[in-house]
C-alpha cells in the first residue's frame, strides 16, 4: 500500500510541477504523447496547440521519469531558430544543465557525426563546408570546364549558375547519386529511340529535353568530381556523406543506433526524402523508440508541396505507431481558428484530415471575446496602411504597440506600412530575413572598398558622398556630377580637383568636407597594397568619425545599424581567417560575387520582445511566434497568393522519390502560409487589400483566401450595402483623400532607350538620365556594341567599292573588339569566338555584294507632339523590290528598316507590337530620310535581324500603328511627368547596375 500511495504521489508531484513550469494544465492528449512509453509516436500538433510544451516535457519526463541519460536522446529540428528555442526551453525545465544530449538541426548532426568518424572513414576532420557564396563562387570558378551549352548561354554565361546549384542539392535531398542520373538519361535515349511513330516536331522537342537531361546528368557528375578534387564539401553533401557511411560501414551506424535509444523529431512535416532516410537509418522499423512531431497545414517549406508525403510513409514504416492528435488551442478565439479552419479544408483532398480520415478542426481553450475577423479595403495601397495606422491608434487603449504584427507576404511590401506609421507617429520595426549585403549602413561601407577598389566607380563614389554623416548639399552633389559628366572623368577625380581648386562652385563647407574624404582614400589606396581589407575599413570608421557617431546611438534603429555593421566585421573577420588574400580587391570580389548572385548573411535584428513597437515582419518570419493584434495585409491576387515561380531546372518526376500533390501545389503551399499567418493571431485578426498597387493602372482582385475564411456569403451580404454601412459587416472602406500635387517635370526631347528604362524601373531612369551617373560597362553591352560597329564598318567598305571578304569581317571584329565587362579571360574568349561564329555565319547566309544598304546609322527626330520629339538611330536601310501592282514615280522605290539584336528572338506578334519599330516607321512617315532621296511613306517594312539565329522577323508598320506608337510615347511620357521615379522591384534588380544605391534592393 506504501509503495503504491508512494508512486501516486511522485506522480502528483511531477505533474504539479509539469503544470507550474507549462504556465497550463495539460490535457489528456498533451499528457499521453509525454508520458508515451516505448515504440513510435505521431504527435499531429495543431497552431497554437502547445507542441513545444509536449517536447521539452517529453524530454523531461524521459530523464526524470524512465532515468534515461541525456546523451541516449538526440533531438532533431529543421531550423537553427527551432533547435536554439528547443535547447533553451529545455534547459529552463532542467536547470542543472545536459550539456551532453544532443539538439541540433539535420545538417548539423550530420557535421557533427563526418567530423568524429574522420578518422574512420579517412576523412580529414578539418573538411571544409563551402558557404552559399563560396559555392557559387566554385561553380563559376569551374563553369567552363563543364560540357554545358543551353545551361551556360555566351550573353549571360552565370543565368543558370543558381539554378545549377539548387538543383544539384535538390537530387541529394531525393538521394538520387550521379550514376542513377547518368542512367536515367541512359532509359530516356533508348525509350525515344525505340518510338518509331512520333511526329517530327514530337522527336524534335523530345530530343531537345534529352539533350538537356545529358548537360545536367554529366554536370552533376563533374560537380561531385571537382569538389573531391579540391577537397571541398557543399551543404547537402553532410546528409549524403552521412548516408552513404551508414549505407557502408554497418559497424558505424549500429553505433549510433545503440547510442541513442529515443529519438524526437520536431517539423517532421518539413523534412525531406534524404533525411527521412536518415531517420529510418538511425531508428529501424517498424518498432524503434522514434517520436515525430508535425503539421501539415503548417507544412511551408517543403519540396513541391509535398506537406503530407513523410506523415503517410510514416504509418506506412510504423505501422504499430500510436498516433496523438493535439487539437486544443491555447492562443486564439475561437472566431478566428474557424475562418482559418475554413480556409485550410480547401486543400482537400491532399491533407491528413482526409488522408487519414481524422479531424483536425481546432477548439480554443482560452478565455478571450470573440471578435470578427475585419476585412479592410481601401483605393491604393498607400490608403491601405493608413488604415492598418488607424486601426491601431483605436486599438492602442487596449495593448501596446509590441502586441500588434504586420504580416507581408514578401520583405518589398513592408515600405508603405513603415511609412504609415511613421506619419502617424507610431513606433514600428521591421523584422525578418534581411540581407545584410543590402542593408543601407553596410552599402555605405562596401562602396568605400569598392571607390579603393576602383576609384573610377562613380557609381559607389556617389554613394559615399551621400552618406548622411557626411551631409554634403544636394546642389553641391549636382554640380560635381555634372562636372564629371561634362569632362568626362571619374566622380572621384572631380572631387580631388574641387578639394584644391579656388574656383569650385561648390560651397566651403562641401569643400572642406570633400578634402577630407580625397585625403582618407589617398592614405588607404596607399596601405590597400599590404593591409588587409577588415583594418582599412575600420581606419574609415575611425578617421572619418563615423565610429564615434555609431558608439552614441539612441534609437533603436541606431542600435540595429550597429548591429549590422558588427556583423559585416563578423563577416570579414571570418573571410579573413578562411582566405590567404584577403585584401581590399579580394574582399571587393569576393562581395560583388554575392550581390551579383542575390546572396547575402542574414542581417543581426534586434529581438522584438525588447522594444515597445508595431511588428513588420513576413509570414515566414512570424512562423512559431504570436501576437494579440495581428494584420494580414496586400490580399490580392499576385501577392497573396504569389505568382508560381517554378524551379530555373526542375528535376524529373521519375527521379522524384516523394508522394506529390494531386492538385496545384503552388496554390496549397500559399494557403497552408496564408492559414500560418492567421494563426498567429490571439484576439483579433485583420485582413486588408486594396484596388491599385505602385504606379499600377489595373484593379487588383482580391485574394481569393480572403473569400476562402470568410465565406463567400460575408461578401455577398455585404456587397449590396452602402460604404458608410460596410463597417456592420467587418468591412471598411478608406477614404480618398486629396493628394499633394507635385511640380511636374518636362521633356522636350527623349530616345527610345529612356522610355524603355522608365518601363523597367523609375529609379533607375532617374539614376541614368536625370543625375547621369555613370554606370560600368556590361559583358552584354560590350558584345553588342563590337558586332554593331563591326558590321557598320564592313559595310562602309562595301559601299565605297571595296570587296571584304569574311577574313576582312573577322578583322574588323577584332579592331573594334573591348575587353570591358567580362567576368574573366575565359568568358571574354567565349564572347569572342561567339562573335566570330555568328559574324561568319550571316556573312555566308545573309551578305550579298550585289544588295548593299542604302544607308548606315542614319539618325532620325521623331516630332511626337508640339513640345515633344523623340531621337534615336536607325542601324541600316535598304532598298527592297519595288510592288510593281501599285503606280509609282520611276524614281521611287521601296525601303526596309533593319536593326541588328543580339539578343534573343522575338515572336512575329511581338515584332508587330514592338515600339522601337514604330518610332522608325514614324521616322520615314514625316520625311526624316528625306535627305538620302526616300520620300514618305504611309506604310513602312521594318525587320529585327536576330544575329544568334540568323533569323530576320519582319512587319508593316501602317498609318493606324503610328497613331498608336504616338499614343504609346504620350501616355509613357504623361507618366514620367507626374512620377516620383520609385523603385520597381523585380528580377532585373540583381543585375541592375544601380543597385548599391537602391534601398529597394533589400
Amino acid at each position: 500500500m506504501a509503495v503504491i500511495f508512494f508512486k501516486y504521489l511522485k506522480l502528483q508531484c511531477y505533474n504539479y510541477l509539469v503544470s507550474d513550469s507549462s504556465e497550463k494544465k495539460l490535457n489528456p492528449e498533451q499528457k499521453k504523447a509525454i508520458e508515451h512509453g516505448n515504440g513510435p509516436l505521431l504527435i499531429i500538433a495543431g497552431a497554437g496547440t502547445g507542441k513545444t510544451t509536449v517536447i521539452t516535457e517529453r524530454v523531461r519526463f524521459l530523464i526524470s521519469e524512465k532515468k534515461v541519460s541525456p546523451s541516449e536522446i538526440l533531438a532533431l529540428t529543421f531550423t537553427e531558430k527551432a533547435a536554439r528555442e528547443m535547447e533553451e526551453r529545455i534547459d529552463e525545465k532542467l536547470p542543472l544543465g545536459y550539456a551532453d544530449m544532443w539538439i541540433s538541426t539535420f545538417h548539423a548532426f550530420c557535421d557533427r557525426i563526418l567530423r568524429n568518424e574522420a578518422i574512420n572513414i579517412g576523412l580529414d576532420p578539418k573538411y571544409k563546408v563551402m558557404t552559399q557564396a563560396e559555392n557559387i563562387q566554385f561553380l563559376r570558378k569551374n563553369l567552363f570546364k563543364f560540357e554545358l551549352d543551353y545551361f551556360r548561354p555566351l550573353g549571360n554565361p552565370n543565368k543558370f549558375l543558381e539554378g545549377l546549384l539548387v538543383h544539384f542539392s535538390r537530387l541529394k535531398d531525393e538521394t538520387v547519386s550521379k550514376e542513377e542520373y547518368l542512367k536515367y538519361f541512359e532509359k530516356i535515349s533508348a525509350d525515344i529511340n525505340n518510338k518509331k511513330k512520333l511526329k517530327s516536331e514530337e522527336r524534335e522537342m523530345l530530343e531537345e529535353e534529352i539533350k538537356k537531361t545529358e548537360e545536367l546528368a554529366k554536370a552533376y557528375r563533374k560537380y561531385e568530381e571537382l569538389k573531391i578534387k579540391e577537397g571541398l564539401f557543399d551543404f547537402s553533401d553532410l546528409i549524403d556523406k552521412v548516408l552513404t557511411i551508414f549505407k557502408e560501414r554497418p559497424g558505424i551506424v549500429g553505433r549510433y543506433r545503440q547510442k541513442f535509444k529515443y529519438i524526437l523529431i520536431d517539423e517532421f512535416q518539413d523534412t525531406n526524402f534524404a533525411q527521412y532516410t536518415l531517420i529510418k537509418m538511425l531508428a529501424p522499423p517498424p518498432l524503434a523508440n522514434l517520436t515525430v512531431v508535425g503539421d501539415d497545414n503548417q507544412s511551408i517549406y517543403k519540396f513541391r508541396g509535398a506537406a503530407i508525403s513523410n506523415i503517410l510513409q510514416f504509418n506506412k514504416d510504423y505501422p504499430q505507431s500510436k498516433n496523438i492528435i493535439l487539437n486544443k488551442n491555447y492562443r486564439s478565439s475561437q472566431t478566428i481558428l474557424d475562418s482559418a479552419y475554413k480556409l485550410i479544408k480547401e486543400n482537400d483532398p491532399d491533407t491528413l484530415e482526409a488522408k487519414l480520415g481524422i479531424s483536425k478542426k481546432l477548439e480554443k481553450m482560452r478565455e478571450v471575446s470573440e471578435e470578427p475577423v475585419e476585412f479592410l479595403f481601401a483605393d491604393r495601397v498607400e490608403d491601405e496602411a493608413g488604415l492598418v495606422a488607424e486601426k491601431v491608434k483605436s486599438l492602442i487603449d487596449r495593448y501596446s504597440y509590441k502586441d500588434f504584427a504586420v504580416l507581408v507576404r514578401a520583405n518589398s511590401h513592408a515600405e508603405p506600412f513603415l511609412r504609415a506609421f511613421e506619419r502617424a507617429g507610431i513606433p514600428c520595426q521591421f523584422l525578418g530575413p534581411a540581407m545584410l549585403f543590402r542593408q543601407p549602413e553596410v552599402k555605405d561601407l562596401i562602396s568605400y572598398l569598392k571607390v579603393l577598389n576602383d576609384y573610377e566607380d562613380s557609381v559607389s563614389m556617389y554613394r559615399l558622398l551621400s552618406m548622411d554623416y557626411f551631409n554634403i548639399h544636394g546642389r553641391d552633389l549636382a554640380f560635381l556630377l555634372n562636372l564629371s559628366r561634362k569632362r568626362k572623368i571619374s566622380l572621384f577625380e572631380v572631387c580631388e580637383e574641387a578639394a584644391v581648386s579656388e574656383e569650385a562652385a561648390i560651397s566651403m563647407e562641401a569643400k572642406e568636407k570633400i578634402k577630407k574624404i580625397v585625403k582618407t582614400i589617398h592614405s588607404h589606396l596607399d596601405l590597400a597594397k599590404t593591409e588587409n581589407a577588415g583594418k582599412i575599413l575600420y581606419w574609415f570608421l575611425d578617421e572619418s568619425g563615423y565610429l564615434r557617431r555609431l558608439s552614441n546611438y539612441q534609437a533603436s534603429d541606431d542600435e540595429r545599424r550597429v548591429q549590422n555593421i558588427k556583423k559585416f566585421f563578423d563577416k570579414i573577420t571570418t573571410f579573413e581567417a578562411e582566405h590567404e588574400d584577403a585584401s581590399v580587391f579580394s574582399l571587393v570580389e569576393h562581395i560583388n560575387l554575392c550581390l551579383e548572385l542575390g546572396e547575402s548573411p542574414l542581417a543581426n535584428d534586434t529581438d522584438w520582445q525588447e522594444n515597445d513597437a508595431v511588428n513588420l515582419l513576413t509570414v515566414h518570419s512570424a512562423k512559431g511566434l504570436e501576437f494579440p493584434v495581428v494584420f494580414l495585409v496586400n490580399l490580392v491576387t499576385q501577392r497573396f497568393p504569389t505568382t508560381e515561380r517554378r524551379e530555373q531546372i526542375p528535376i524529373p518526376d521519375a527521379l522524384i522519390k516523394e508522394i506529390l500533390p494531386q492538385g496545384d501545389f503552388h496554390l496549397q503551399e500559399e494557403r497552408r502560409l496564408f492559414y500560418v499567418g492567421m494563426t498567429r493571431a490571439k484576439d483579433r485578426l485583420f485582413l486588408t487589400a486594396a484596388k491599385y498597387y505602385g504606379e499600377g493602372k489595373r484593379e487588383k482582385k482580391i485574394s481569393p483566401f480572403i473569400y476562402e475564411a470568410l465565406g463567400k456569403e460575408f461578401f455577398n451580404n455585404s456587397s449590396s450595402k452602402k460604404k458608410s454601412q460596410l463597417s456592420l459587416f467587418g468591412i471598411t472602406v478608406a477614404k480618398n483623400e486629396p493628394r499633394k500635387e507635385k511640380t511636374p517635370l518636362f521633356f522636350n526631347s527623349l530616345s527610345y532607350s529612356q522610355l524603355d528604362t522608365f518601363s523597367t524601373c523609375g529609379l533607375k531612369y532617374k539614376y541614368s538620365y536625370i543625375l547621369n551617373l555613370p554606370a560600368p560597362p556590361s559583358a552584354s553591352l560590350s558584345f553588342g556594341s563590337a558586332i554593331h560597329e563591326t558590321l557598320c564598318d564592313f559595310y562602309q567598305k562595301a559601299m565605297v567599292g571595296q570587296k571584304p571578304g569574311k577574313e576582312t569581317l573577322l578583322k574588323t571584329l577584332a579592331e573594334n573588339w573591348r575587353p570591358l565587362g567580362f567576368s574573366s579571360k575565359e568568358h571574354e574568349e567565349k564572347f569572342k569566338k561567339e562573335g566570330e561564329k555568328i559574324l561568319t555565319e550571316y556573312f555566308e547566309k545573309s551578305y550579298d555584294p550585289k544588295n548593299l544598304p542604302v544607308a548606315l546609322e542614319v539618325p532620325f527626330m521623331v516630332r511626337i507632339s508640339p513640345s515633344l520629339k523623340i531621337k534615336g538611330k536607325i542601324d541600316r536601310i535598304d532598298r527592297v523590290e519595288r510592288d510593281k501592282s501599285v503606280e509609282r514615280d520611276k524614281s521611287e522605290y521601296e525601303i526596309e528598316i533593319i536593326d541588328y539584336k543580339t539578343g534573343k528572338s522575338a515572336t512575329q506578334k511581338e515584332v508587330e507590337k514592338d515600339l522601337q519599330l514604330s518610332l522608325y516607321a514614324l521616322a520615314v512617315s514625316e520625311g526624316n530620310l528625306r535627305h538620302l532621296g526616300i520620300k514618305d511613306k504611309a506604310e513602312v517594312k521594318v525587320s529585327f535581324y536576330f544575329l544568334n539565329t540568323q533569323e530576320k522577323v519582319s512587319t508593316i508598320k501602317k498609318p493606324e500603328d503610328l497613331n498608336m506608337a504616338r499614343q504609346e510615347v504620350l501616355k509613357k511620357v504623361e507618366e514620367m511627368v507626374n512620377s516620383d521615379f520609385p523603385p520597381k522591384p523585380g528580377k532585373h534588380c540583381d543585375f541592375c547596375e544601380f543597385r548599391m544605391l537602391c534601398e529597394a534592393w533589400s
